[in-house]
């Protein structure tokens, strides 16, 4: 029998020592191993990428808050249209054995039932230009809330019955040094969660940490740390 690949991962959490992967880690492992590497392994500042999360993060806060004001007049009715669910920013874990996966739902509805609180809604805000981005979101590719509908169906025993991605329009350009402002538009991107595509996930998760371990434990013995 095969010995059984231990898997060991840059980030670990400080209460439980367990090693862990985040969204924002898979996604920049599949886009460039070596912004993955620069960014995790030698702990390079992508601070080029700031503006632009920054800037979600204040859209964010604000649908969470109730609170535009960091907005101008037309954005902040914009904003009061977005949809919103109950509640907002809940923690998630998806348990995958040797590791985990961790995670932040940006808003999300729940119900009590005689079998406990079960979460009907899951969604995500993005902001960018619509029509460059929206396939981006609509692409198999894309399996941020897929990871969390794994997570709810572990804490719960059920999927969410609907899972959106809400794509606000966004405009400017940070790198040329423009102001990033908010167009006066979204869309809808409900993405279809099952069992299976909740496997085909799981298993796409777990290859890309074995390689991550790989990659990360050779990083240790070249610098005398393993």
């Amino acid at each position: 029998m095969a010995k059984k690949q231990k898997i060991t991962l840059p980030k670990t959490d400080k209460v439980t020592g367990r090693p862990y992967l985040s969204y924002s880690q898979i996604s920049t492992w599949k886009k460039s191993k070596r912004d993955y590497m620069r960014q995790y392994f030698f702990g390079e500042d992508f601070s080029g990428m700031s503006d632009y999360m920054d800037f979600g993060s204040k859209v964010g806060n604000a649908l969470e808050s109730n609170n535009f004001s960091d907005f101008n007049k037309t954005e902040q009715e914009f904003l009061k249209t977005l949809p919103r669910y109950d509640e907002f920013e809940r923690e998630v874990n998806l348990d995958m054995g040797e590791f985990f996966v961790k995670g932040f739902i940006d808003t999300n509805t729940t119900e009590n039932t005689e079998k406990g609180e079960l979460v009907k809604k899951i969604a995500d805000y993005k902001t960018g230009e619509i029509e460059k981005k929206e396939s981006a979101y609509t692409s198999d590719d894309y399996i941020q809330l897929d990871i969390y509908a794994a997570a709810i169906q572990q804490e719960t025993g059920v999927l969410p019955e609907e899972v959106n991605v809400f794509l606000i329009d966004r405009k400017g350009n940070a790198f040329k040094g423009e102001p990033l402002v908010l167009g006066n538009s979204y869309i809808t991107i409900t993405k279809k969660v099952d069992v299976k595509r909740v496997e085909q996930v799981k298993n796409e998760v777990h290859q890309i940490a074995l390689e991550i371990s790989d990659y990360y434990q050779l990083f240790l013995k070249l610098n005398g740390l393993m």
